[in-house]
């Protein structure tokens, strides 16, 4: 039984390994058929005036793109700069209350003081 399965096994390897033909169709043309004929000619024989409308053309549209793209970083420039501005001010608020509110009760105790030692 196992030499049998050993012998199966086998020939699935060999048939990858043959040379197959491919199928080709064959098909008549009609009386009325056209090659396509590329008119490459004709581009490369164009006109000052053609050729600097083209440029003028392709300068507006690069202009255009490059216009938008600056106003885009612009935007998140200045939406970045406001958020830093925003945390830099609420960073110094918070450090400076403590110190702010120290002074302001130091002051309060000195005077209490002063007013305390005057009468005794």
């Amino acid at each position: 039984m196992g030499a049998q399965e050993g012998e199966h096994a086998a020939p699935p390897a060999e048939k990858t390994h043959q040379k197959t033909s491919k199928e080709v169709f064959f098909s008549v043309l009609p009386d009325k058929y056209e090659p396509l004929i590329e008119e490459v000619e004709e581009e490369t024989e164009e006109t000052p005036e053609e050729r600097k409308r083209r440029k003028e053309e392709k300068k507006s549209k690069k202009k255009k793109k490059y216009k938008k793209y600056r106003k885009n970083v612009r935007k998140a420039l200045c939406f970045s700069w406001r958020c830093l501005m925003a945390g830099l001010q609420s960073m110094a608020s918070t450090y400076s209350t403590p110190l702010a509110a120290m002074a302001t009760v130091a002051t309060v105790v000195t005077e209490t003081q002063r007013a305390t030692g005057s009468k005794a």
